[in-house]
Order: structure tokens, then sequence, then C-alpha cells
């Protein structure tokens, strides 16, 4: 190792002990260089994913309170990590990389940061973040029928209206992959935990290390709304946070960049994302066998038999809605999973809790 690189592999082999596993490897050391300062990265590596003081921080790291304090200050003001005078790291998905998107640094090439995503995930992150049987996020049902079905937690309007407020942000997936043609003005980050996370305070933040304001407008909920309905004309699939209460965001995902839907459709791991409660029916006397939804279901979930009808397969199926939008005749709907439901989890510290006892297996 390069005495240059200590402090990132630092960095990265403390986000490799984080409740989402993500490997130490030559991209992401080059992702952490684009991100943080030598110094900023070694304090970095001293941090916990729970809140904790400067000090504790301070005394961790082997520097000096003051600074400590000043490294810490830099690195919220950019949102790479999360602090209101207690301060801790940030997930390294959901959280550094939508943050690097939704604040950029003007400093960053964001074409080279891209790239090196691309790479990583690639060189082992995708299987890591995919591979240890939790899913981080889950599918929502779609907006129109069976509405009268759809419980709470799975009901995209009610989250955007319990929210403390809504923000429309450029899809982070789509900016790094830069190849797909899908709407990318089309994810919500719903409240303070959009900045990485729920942590009660102030977010910190200094003017003199800033890099300007978070690249997300507040919209009302009929905005909020309306994009969830552009998505699903889109044909993109509505996901969140797996867990019950106070998700951070709804995002809007295709399958060929977004990073929670390729563990799936790229590595061909069924259960990267949680479905929703629903499944898809086909009614094959409505059928006319023209095919429209095989392509079009994210998960490749649906294949034509020898007499061009449909057959889903219910390990692969999110109950996304994406095939009912596709079909022409009507001949697919969405039903109830029955005794086949998933629960999410309840909040983010029961999901975190639950990732770290299956981290520790897997590193252990």
């Amino acid at each position: 190792m390069r005495p240059e690189d200590r402090p990132y592999v630092e960095l990265g082999t403390t986000f490799s002990r984080g409740p989402i596993g993500v490997p130490v490897t030559n991209a992401q050391i080059e992702i952490l260089k684009m991100l943080f300062s030598p110094d900023e990265a070694h304090v970095a590596a001293s941090l916990d994913y729970v809140p904790e003081p400067e000090e504790v921080i301070a005394r961790r790291a082997g520097v000096a309170p003051d600074v400590a304090a000043d490294l810490l200050a830099r690195m919220a003001s950019r949102t790479l990590i999360r602090g209101v005078r207690v301060f801790r790291l940030l997930l390294f998905i959901p959280g550094l990389f939508e943050m690097a998107y939704i604040n950029p640094n003007p400093s960053v090439d964001m074409e080279k940061l891209g790239d090196l995503l691309e790479r990583y995930f690639h060189e082992g992150w995708g299987r890591t973040l995919h591979g240890h049987g939790i899913p981080i996020a889950r599918a929502l049902a779609p907006l129109g029928p069976p509405k009268e079905k759809v419980l709470p937690h799975e009901d995209a309007v009610k989250l955007v209206e319990q929210a403390s407020f809504a923000a429309l942000v450029d899809c982070s997936c789509r900016q790094a992959v830069r190849k797909c043609d899908c709407p990318i003005d089309i994810c919500i980050g719903l409240g303070q935990g959009m900045l990485g996370g729920p942590i009660e305070g102030t977010p910190v933040s200094d003017a003199r290390y800033a890099v300007g304001p978070p690249q997300a407008r507040i919209v009302s909920i009929d905005e909020a709304v309306r994009t969830l309905q552009r998505a699903e004309e889109a044909g993109l699939v509505h996901t969140t946070m797996n867990i019950k209460e106070d998700p951070w965001f709804i995002c809007n995902c295709c399958s060929h960049a977004c990073i929670l839907l390729r563990g799936a459709s790229e590595l061909d791991i069924p259960h990267s994302i949680a479905p929703s409660s629903f499944w898809s029916v086909v009614e094959k006397n409505d059928c006319n066998g023209c095919g429209a939804c095989e392509p079009a279901c994210p998960m490749r979930a649906i294949k034509l038999d020898d007499e061009s009808m449909p057959e889903i397969d219910y390990e692969r199926c999110l109950g996304c809605g994406v095939c009912v939008h596709t079909c022409p005749t009507e001949a697919i709907r969405l039903e109830k999973r029955g005794e086949e439901i998933y629960t999410p989890y309840l909040d983010y510290n029961e999901l975190v809790t639950a990732l770290g006892r299956t981290q520790a297996v897997h590193t252990h």
C-alpha cells in the first residue's frame, strides 16, 4: 500500500465494517480520494454509524479536538457525513453515493466519479450490497388499482404526505451511468432523512466549506404525485427504504441504471430488492399475445410460452405494476400475495440492526 493511500484504505475499511458492507477495492479508494482530503478521510475513518460528540471522535482519531471539529464541519458542510454537533458516518448507499450528486463538489470530475462507481459496482460492490439476504429497499405498488388494498407504508402518496417535506432531485444512478434515456428529474427525497438518515437537530453547515446548496427543490404533494405519475408513464418502478416509518426517499428506478434493481436485472440476485405485497396475475383469455409485457418487466420475471402467453416468475415479481401499465388489453392485474406478503422493518434502526447482524456473520 502506498503511504498516500493509507487514510483512504482506513476509511474504506470503516465502510466495509458497516451495516451495509462495501468491499475495499482500488475503485473505492479512488472514489474516496475524489470526495475526501487525506486528513478528512483519516478522521472520517474514526466515525461510527451512530452519532458521537466531536471530542470522542478526535480522541479515537488521535488528533486535537479543534482540528477534529474543523474537519468534521468541513465534511458535514459538504454532506459527506451527518452532523448536528454529534457526527456519524453516512452509509455508502443510500447515503454517500446519493449526496455526491445531490450536493456536488465543483472540484470533483463527476464523469470520472460515475465511471469509478460503475467500475466499483463490478469489482464487488454490487454483489456485496445485494448478496447478504436483507434488501435495503423495497418496491411500492403503483398509484392506481387495487388502491383500496394498499397499506399506508406501501402507499407512495401517503409516504409523501407524512414526510416533513418532499424534494425533487435528479436521479443519482442515471447521472452516474450516463447511458439512460429515462427521465432524470424524477426521484423524491423525504424529510431530513434525504440528507443521509435520521438525526435530530440542525445540520452543521459552515459557509466557508459548503460547496453550494443541495440540488433539490421542495415540491408540494400535488407535484410529488404528478412526478410519481410521470414515473409510471415512463415504465419506472417506485422504490423506497425497506422500512415502515420515515423512509428517506421514493426513487423511480429502471433496470439498466438503478443500483437497486441491477442486483436482479444484471447480477441475477432476485431478492436484491423486496417486493410490494402484490404480484402480477395474467388473465389469459384477455391476452392477445402481443408480448409487450416481457421486455417491459424490470426484473425479467415474465417469459412468453410457446403460445406467446406470459408466464410470471413469482420468485422475481416485484408487484411494481409496470407490466399492468404496458398491457394494451388489460389482461394483467395486481393481486395481494396472500401468505407471501413481505413485511418491511419498522424503522431505520431496526433495519440497520438486522443488517449489522448479517454483516457480522459474513465478516467473521
